[in-house]
């Protein structure tokens, strides 16, 4: 469904439910008047006699929404599916057609192709006429459609097909030709009449069309019809507001690049300019869909963000790419040099939507920073991706207070779950453990990464506990921050458990323990403390059943007696803090 029949079925609803309510206000101002004397007592109000406007008017009153629901999926299935099925049916059918015809020899290989350009333009033109002069918008849409797609794949067969080409002896650059001038004139119909699905598959068959010339000798024609193409949806954006056709144009043009990079293997630096140029275009495009003359119903917000986000993604995974094959005088490795630069153009972008009277782009600002971390960490290698990482978290919510930006901030949680998952997979393996032999390489190792984790989430989870934020977001702020301290926590006791072993790792999680009961106590946190309480009851199991397995009975009982001792001290504290006010009720 276009953005003007979204617009269309809002206003009637509200004039429905506008109408309910003046009718609903006469009948009670009519039941609070004062009866004449001469009147019965059980008279009926006087009647509405304001007539009904939208869909209200249409039925002479308001109509029950059970039945206009059965009545709106009756027409969802007997317009839109039945259409589909029957375009489908059609198209079958006419396939069918021309086998027969080309048995019996009735139609050459030219003559296949043109009949196949005029069927197709006969049921466009004829979904067109229904659309606009009959008022039948969705079966209209699904029969153009249908006939655009046959138009242009049979005029593809003249030169795609082997057969076909051998026969007509079909140039490369003539069929791209008739390709082109066939979408430009679907294209340029579709914004006259403001048809989104139209328009959007005349775009997707120019990103096709822009594939198809891969197999060209040059290897310049596929970028510069690809960016052609692009800039023609730049265009259109500034008239039409058509969200989804250029989230599907932007997955479609990366699509056509990457064929383009496969089947004609250009230099990186060409890949690396196209990639940029598609990119800067999309940005465009998503500047001219945020103006605010344009109107926002429903889902657009989430189509304008996976617009940004998409781009972004995409466009880094491609400038990645070329660059990692790129050559770099002294050898070094640039390749998340691309992500970088696209986190840092999203944050050019969120700061020109900021400041301009255009939508606030808030999904450049989040898929800034898991970016930048990304493109850090893969010139950094494995540990300087967990340190930078752990920084741009933080910057990203410096950032959120700087510029009251939520986003920041939300991009910056994605990013520290993201760091979790590279520790335990990745950092946990690859990284060298603790050694008191070699102190520079485990500065870079796997305790240093684990510890720096640690001491960055639990500071989020204090800076997170203080923020002033709105009201709307004080249950958010408390969850996440709780979030951050129950992941610090978590890391600590793993970081632990791979660095020691035996009864070291028992004795380690109980000063860790005791460690969260100070901090809950003189901080007067009541949720450190219940983690310091976690710790202390996985010790107490660790050892029960896997530490005194193996012991004597000395060496047994001397643990029970230490651990003993150790969780009567803590009660023990708990005890003494009855009398004291820090914060225990809370």
């Amino acid at each position: 469904m276009s953005d003007e029949d979204d617009l269309r079925d809002e206003v009637c609803r509200l004039r429905e439910e506008v109408d309910a309510l003046h009718r609903r206000l006469d009948s009670i101002e009519a039941a609070e008047q004062p009866q004449d004397e001469g009147s019965p007592p059980d008279a009926e109000p006087p009647a509405d006699n304001r007539e009904p406007t939208g869909k209200a008017a249409e039925g002479g009153a308001a109509s029950d929404p059970a039945s206009e629901d059965g009545r709106d999926w009756e027409l969802r299935v007997g317009v839109r599916w039945l259409g589909v099925a029957g375009a489908v049916a059609l198209v079958v059918g006419v396939v069918f057609f021309v086998r027969l015809a080309i048995e019996l020899g009735w139609l050459g290989y030219l003559g296949r192709v043109a009949a196949g350009v005029v069927g197709g333009g006969v049921l466009f033109f004829g979904g067109r006429y229904a659309a606009e002069t009959q008022g039948y918008d969705r079966w209209g849409t699904i029969a153009a459609g249908a006939g655009v797609a046959a138009a242009y794949f049979s005029l593809y067969a003249a030169y795609g097909l082997e057969a076909y080409r051998e026969a007509i002896g079909t140039p490369l650059w003539a069929t791209i030709a008739g390709l082109t001038v066939l979408v430009a004139a679907v294209a340029a119909v579709s914004v006259h009449d403001g048809r989104p699905a139209i328009g959007g598959e005349a775009f997707l068959l120019g990103y096709l069309t822009a594939a198809i010339g891969t197999e060209a000798v040059t290897v310049v024609l596929t970028p510069v019809y690809l960016l052609f193409v692009t800039a023609c949806l730049v265009t259109v954006s500034a008239v039409r507001p058509w969200r989804r056709t250029a989230v599907a144009g932007v997955v479609a043009c990366h699509v056509a690049a990457w064929a383009w990079v496969i089947e004609a293997v250009p230099p990186p630096w060409m890949v690396v300019t196209v990639g940029a140029a598609v990119f800067l275009l999309y940005l465009a495009v998503g500047t001219l869909l945020r103006r605010p003359v344009v109107p926002v119903l429903g889902s657009a917000w989430l189509t304008l963000a996976a617009l940004t986000v998409g781009n972004a993604v995409l466009a880094a995974l491609l400038l990645d790419a070329a660059l990692s094959e790129l050559t770099v005088p002294g050898g070094i490795d640039v390749g998340g040099a691309g992500a970088v630069a696209v986190a840092g153009a999203l944050v050019g972008f969120y700061v020109l939507t900021d400041r301009t009277p255009l939508r606030r782009d808030r999904a450049a600002a989040l898929v800034a920073i898991p970016l930048f971390a990304v493109g850090v960490g893969q010139l950094a290698g494995v540990f300087g991706a967990t340190a930078a990482a752990l920084v741009v978290a933080c910057a990203g919510v410096w950032l959120s207070v700087v510029e009251d930006e939520p986003a920041f901030r939300f991009g910056s949680h994605l990013l520290a779950a993201g760091v979790v998952m590279k520790l335990l997979v990745v950092d946990a393996t690859e990284l060298q453990p603790g050694d008191s032999g070699d102190i520079v390489g485990s500065l870079t190792g796997r305790p240093a990464a684990f510890a720096a984790a640690v001491g960055v989430f639990y500071l989020l989870a204090w800076t997170l506990s203080r923020l002033d934020l709105h009201s709307a977001e004080r249950d958010e702020r408390a969850t996440i921050a709780g979030g951050y301290a129950v992941a610090a926590t978590a890391l600590a006791v793993i970081g632990i458990a791979l660095e020691l072993s035996g009864v070291g790792v028992s004795v380690a999680w109980t000063l860790f323990a005791f460690a969260l009961l100070a901090v809950g106590f003189v901080a007067a946190v009541r949720g450190v403390r219940l983690l310091g309480i976690a710790v202390f009851a996985l010790a107490t199991v660790k050892v029960f059943l896997y530490d005194t397995r193996d012991l004597d009975a000395l060496p047994r009982t001397l643990s029970f007696l230490a651990l003993g001792v150790v969780l009567l001290a803590a009660s023990y504290v708990y005890a003494r803090s009855q009398d004291i006010d820090i914060g225990l009720a809370d």
